[in-house]
């Protein structure tokens, strides 16, 4: 077996992909012989320590030769911090679960007080335009590009090969002249339970979930609004919020606007398990993103996993799921939103009919022994074309 070092963060990290590497890995582990670095291997869930070799992150350098290569799964949030220096210090193949990674850069720079580290991001990236632009940041003569500049370009020069999770992002790699191979993501259903007893909702009630966390980029000002005038037709509808609570959203000023009897607003789950009996709670599930950062969202597999009829704008990776399967609207687009959530509340023969679908989706494009075969082939791959090229 090729020996992989894995570089990834792991539950109970507060990150969708450490629950993706804990799906992938009991999977990956039937082709591959795999070690796991972390920063802290004595902090990660104990069902991983005793399935495989975990190692301080630390110690990788001075044994990095014991591997055929190195796979990093890589995004846009500071659980990949340390993940992100071990990787520009000794690159490896690199699965980018989000094409923007500017938000993380600013913060892990900038966000630490390291001003220079971000100037020179933006300066490698866009040469002396990203210079001048720093600077314009600084002097408050520009704002903060996270969402128009990606800010990826060190990492893909780097990579020995990227994997990605959607043709929309290998398309826009594509456009930059970076090849990448596409790997849909990975789900495994999960047995779940409804918790409507424990909330208090009753058997009749139509419930509209959202799941994950709560920041501006997930619009759920929009979705409360839409809510409140589907309640006006649907007087027993409830929305249930799932997830922990940003600072850019004042959930708590959005739901005492009218909708303190309908909303229930659950916090950060620690385990997937009642993360997935909260997602079988819900009738219809509002999964929306604006802008999209090239993200694939793990929310929205699991809830047509488990048959859900899904709400999200149609572009980027979600105008890639199946039409008859989910309901993919103009982003932004209220009006299209109150539409379609009456539509689904109002008639149970659609909801039914939608869930068939919706598992036949995930079940065929994302099953994890599949998703597992497909990095070793292109793991293999790479490593084939490495040795060609430098022999």
């Amino acid at each position: 077996m090729l020996r992989v070092a894995y570089f990834s963060p792991l539950p109970p990290a507060r990150s969708g992909i450490a629950d993706y590497s804990a799906e992938l890995l009991p999977h990956l582990a039937q082709h591959l012989q795999l070690t796991l670095f972390t920063p802290s291997p004595t902090q990660i869930d104990a069902s991983l320590a005793t399935q495989f070799d975990v190692r301080p992150l630390s110690s990788y350098p001075a044994q990095r030769w014991q591997f055929d290569v190195a796979l990093h799964q890589m995004g846009n949030s500071d659980n990949h911090a340390a993940y992100y220096e071990m990787f520009c210090r000794y690159p490896g193949l690199v699965v980018l679960h989000d094409y923007f990674l500017h938000h993380f850069l600013a913060h892990h720079t900038a966000g630490q007080g390291n001003v220079a580290g971000y100037v020179r991001e933006l300066t490698y990236a866009y040469g002396q335009a990203g210079a001048n632009l720093a600077r314009q940041i600084r002097t408050g003569q520009a704002k903060n590009m996270v969402v128009e500049r990606p800010l990826n370009q060190r990492l893909l020069n780097l990579s020995l090969g990227t994997i990605v999770h959607s043709r929309y992002v290998q398309q826009l790699l594509a456009n930059e002249g970076h090849p990448s191979h596409h790997i849909p993501a990975l789900i495994t259903p999960h047995p779940a339970q409804s918790r409507r007893a424990e909330l208090g909702i009753a058997d009749e009630a139509i419930v509209f979930g959202s799941f994950g966390q709560i920041n501006q980029a997930r619009q759920f000002e929009l979705s409360l609004r839409a809510f409140k005038q589907v309640v006006a037709q649907v007087p027993n509808a409830v929305y249930l919020i799932v997830g922990e609570v940003l600072p850019d959203v004042s959930l708590a000023d959005l739901i005492a606007a009218g909708l303190q009897n309908h909303v229930r607003h659950i916090g950060y789950t620690a385990t997937l398990q009642t993360f997935v009996d909260y997602l079988q709670t819900a009738d219809i599930v509002i999964n929306l993103r604006h802008p999209t950062l090239g993200e694939t969202s793990a929310v929205a597999l699991r809830a047509l996993a488990a048959g859900k009829p899904t709400i999200v704008f149609d572009h980027g990776w979600y105008a890639e799921l199946p039409d008859d399967g989910c309901f993919k609207l103009p982003p932004l687009d209220e009006s299209a939103l109150v539409a379609t959530m009456l539509q689904l509340a109002q008639s149970a023969e659609l909801r039914e009919r939608v869930e068939k679908t919706a598992v036949s989706y995930v079940t065929t494009h994302h099953h994890p022994a599949a998703v597992a075969a497909q990095y070793t082939q292109v793991i293999r791959h790479t490593l084939t074309n490495l040795r060609q090229k430098y022999a």
